[in-house]
């Protein structure tokens, strides 16, 4: 029987769906082709934080007895060589590992002098992008301290990087950045094959806060998960890469 474990730091919602989608997508060859194989999840979280009752459902309908979870299960030794890893309490074995460390910005914004928060972000000016600590140097993406509720995700990015090249163009126009942005966030997460689901928000920029915060009643996530969500996603891939990378 093979085992494949999937381990996370606790306090990352995207980090979350991200390693609760992997999961459901190893589950889902498993189901197919190993079917006596498991899937364990350790979360150094109490819960499932991000679209908990999609996921649930989502495990309970497609891979009951294929996918575990287990919270409260921060790592704290990985032997890759005998496959285990050791939480506070205890020890687990896969065949196949795939533990995310603790993040933080990369090693540019680290000899950068741009990390300015618990040793791993990057504070930022919200209508440029502009670090706090050096004005004129943009921080995209998962580099920043996130604004409130802000998830680090590849949309959030994106949208960053349009804030910044607007306030670039401005700057060199010799006008004064947009002052209230509104930029808007959405995760998609495949659970299988041939059905996803999603996330979504906006954030507008609160002069008063100096950040960017979410609007009251825009956003949500799916009632469910289906193929016409796949389809979304499907799509939503093909628009994302071609505004990105052109």
């Amino acid at each position: 029987m093979a085992a494949s474990m999937c381990s996370r730091s606790p306090r990352r919602p995207t980090a979350a769906r991200r390693t609760h989608e992997r999961a459901c997508q190893v589950a889902s060859y498993f189901k197919k082709a190993k079917p006596k194989s498991k899937v364990l999840v350790l979360d150094g979280n109490e819960d499932i934080v991000s679209k908990k009752g999609l996921f649930l459902a989502a495990w309970n309908d497609l891979y009951k007895g294929i996918i575990q979870y287990t919270p409260n299960q921060e790592i704290k030794e990985v032997n890759a060589r005998a496959g285990t890893v050791k939480t506070d309490f205890d020890s687990f074995k896969g065949d196949v590992l795939n533990i995310l460390p603790p993040m933080r910005a990369g090693d540019i914004a680290v000899q950068a002098k741009l990390i300015t928060h618990n040793n791993r972000w990057c504070d930022v000016n919200w209508l440029t992008m502009e670090s706090t600590v050096a004005p004129g140097i943009h921080v995209l993406g998962d580099a920043t301290l996130s604004a409130p509720a802000m998830p680090k995700s590849g949309s959030m990015a994106n949208n960053h990087a349009k804030i910044a090249a607007a306030a670039i163009l401005a700057h060199y126009l010799g006008e004064a950045p947009n002052p209230q942005p509104v930029i808007s966030n959405t995760c998609y997460s495949y659970v299988s094959d041939t059905e996803a689901m999603h996330v979504n928000s906006v954030h507008r920029y609160d002069a008063g806060k100096k950040t960017l915060v979410p609007v009251a009643g825009a956003g949500g996530v799916s009632s469910g998960r289906n193929a016409l969500e796949k389809g979304y996603a499907d799509a939503w891939a093909k628009n994302i890469w071609a505004d990105a990378l052109g």
